[in-house]
């Protein structure tokens, strides 16, 4: 019998996320007063997740509406070049509705990952990672970066599922079939 393979996280964690510094329209604002009361998917390089394909994009934006109705939100920070910055920004803004559009900042000495290695005492050895944050702000999970494929973010709304289902709590005393 075979049972399903599992998504394989490398890490799981329960730090407080780190209070960076970001830019934005209004100024800079410390990540921590965005973030506060929410459950939220940091992505570090959301740039390679922009589809070259149509078949790409509508598996995209299926797994964002997911993430949505799952309630997490989306922030990306991407650290490569800022020709690449813009482009990502760009396109998120130009090809999602505006109630799937997520804040993208720009941080090329990648400081997210350098302080929770700092705070975690183990280098972080995913290739851009994905962290799930608690509505504490603290990273609950990290997971491998994004994949190429129909639905890059298959894995990550299964997972951000599971966490979901772990969170309801489970009554006492209560047959299923009285659901």
């Amino acid at each position: 019998m075979k049972t399903k393979k599992q998504i394989s996280s490398s890490l799981v964690m329960n730090i407080a996320f780190p209070d960076v510094l970001v830019k934005t329209h209004h100024g800079n604002v410390h990540l921590r007063s965005l973030i506060r009361d929410k459950r939220i998917i940091v992505f570090t390089n959301p740039s390679e997740m922009i589809p070259l394909r149509e078949e790409e994009r509508k598996g995209l934006i299926q797994s964002l509406k997911k993430l949505k109705k799952l309630n997490f939100h989306l922030i990306g920070f991407n650290k490569n070049s800022f020709d690449e910055h813009l482009r990502s920004v760009n396109w998120i803004n130009s090809y999602l509705s505006d109630d799937l559009v997520f804040p993208v900042f720009y941080q090329p000495t990648n400081e997210v990952t350098s302080c929770l290695e700092k705070n975690y005492g183990e280098k972080i050895r995913v290739k851009n990672p994905v962290f799930f944050l608690n509505k504490n702000g603290c990273t609950q999970l990290v997971l491998e970066g994004i994949r190429k494929g129909a639905d890059p973010l298959k894995p990550i709304v299964e997972q951000a599922s599971r966490l979901v289902l772990s969170e309801q709590p489970l009554q006492q005393n209560r047959s299923p079939r009285d659901s």
